[in-house]
């Protein structure tokens, strides 16, 4: 096998990279690895693009290896894009802030960082002014498990302005305009003093929420938004509160995802006039779609949990003949089972020139953060290229 060009083991390598979850096949890249050193650097490359679930029994190893010389762990450390690290000490489960700094001054060409912080209520200056310049690169940010008073989130958007991926999979309680004298958040502040408040610096091009932050702290995330937000996640349902605020960036938003479709939520897509994907799990089936469809959706997926029962697939039939410009509809194996509304939903579809996409990815599964030409958005590995 020696003889094969490093080019080609790369393009054999790419082609395996992904398990059907959209995860690193490590098993496949670890023994592509130890084949011959032809293969071992393409496959060590791709091995260390991602680095996820660094947890206290690997973090020690991972650690090593990017440090491990000038030569070899450094080129290891340019290698990865995408990291995935707990932090909070080796007595909480992840590496101390320290150690975090460490590793990601280790990492220059670092795209996405999720992080999971527990035993860690707050970074100290001196940790932050070193983050500052370590993570200059970075893009995208998730922020998997921190504590629900914890001030990190505004820390990082602070000294990261570059982001422009975010994902918040935690309840956050805290607010971004903390001091030492104002260590407590007060009820009933007056609105002349929150307009008053700097709002983020991060211009957001994707922002996922498992839950709604309060509403100060959403205004504050999307208040340099306006011009550049374009994907919108939202596992909550957005309530009537919600709405002054998200309208006012509904109109520029190219795909709207949804955990629960509800009349708030119909509010809520209405005002998204140039919307071009559509996502929505839990499809009820006594609430119509089609009434509040933009005609601009390209691509629809409706995805219920293999829990939920469905007995008619009525609802998306009517949401297909209400969107001339479908492209693709994506849709999940349990729809397979309602044969007969099946049929009719691919005959329609194929009157409309749309290709249907049955796919059963779990909603936890996010795609790359890459901006969008075109939808629906994959995991890729020709996406690597666009994480610089």
């Amino acid at each position: 096998m020696s003889f094969v060009p490093p080019e080609l083991v790369l393009c054999i390598l790419e082609h395996g990279y992904y398990t059907p979850l959209r995860t690193p096949n490590y098993a496949l890249l670890k023994a592509a690895a130890l084949v011959c050193k032809t293969w071992s650097g393409p496959a060590q490359t791709l091995l260390f693009r991602c680095a996820s679930k660094l947890e206290p029994h690997n973090i020690p190893k991972f650690r090593a290896a990017i440090l491990s010389s000038a030569g070899r762990g450094k080129a290891l450390g340019e290698c990865i894009r995408i990291l995935e690290i707990s932090i909070g000490g080796t007595s909480n489960g992840g590496c101390s802030p320290d150690d975090f700094v460490i590793i990601l001054q280790a990492c220059p060409q670092l795209y996405e960082l999720a992080l999971s912080i527990t035993g860690v209520h707050e970074f100290e200056e001196e940790t932050l002014k070193k983050l500052r310049d370590v993570g200059r690169k970075l893009k995208a940010l998730s922020l998997v498990q921190c504590g629900l008073q914890s001030p990190i989130l505004f820390q990082l958007l602070k000294i990261w302005n570059n982001i422009q991926f975010l994902k918040i999979e935690k309840e956050i309680a805290a607010w971004p305009w903390r001091t030492a004298a104002t260590p407590v958040l007060r009820r009933n502040t007056e609105a002349e003093e929150l307009q008053h408040r700097p709002g983020a610096e991060v211009c957001l091009y994707e922002l996922a929420l498992s839950r709604f932050p309060t509403l100060d702290v959403l205004t504050w995330l999307l208040e340099s938004s306006a011009d550049s937000l374009r994907i919108l996640e939202l596992r909550d349902i957005p309530g009537p509160a919600h709405q002054p605020i998200l309208s006012l960036h509904a109109p520029r938003l190219r795909s709207l995802r949804l955990a629960h479709y509800n009349i708030h939520s119909a509010s809520l897509l209405r005002m998204c006039t140039a919307l071009e994907e559509l996502i929505i799990y839990h499809v009820p089936t006594h609430f119509p779609l089609a009434p509040d469809l933009p005609p601009t959706i390209e691509h629809l997926s409706f995805r219920n949990p293999n829990h939920t029962y469905r007995n008619t697939l009525q609802p998306i039939i009517e949401a297909v003949n209400a969107l001339p410009s479908l492209k693709v509809l994506t849709c999940d194996k349990n729809a397979e089972q309602l044969v007969g509304d099946y049929e009719i939903l691919k005959a329609k579809c194929r009157m409309k020139g749309a290709e249907v996409i049955v796919s059963d990815m779990p909603f936890w599964v996010y795609e790359d953060p890459i901006k969008v030409h075109r939808f629906p958005r994959t995991s890729s590995v020709s996406n690597f290229d666009a994480m610089f």
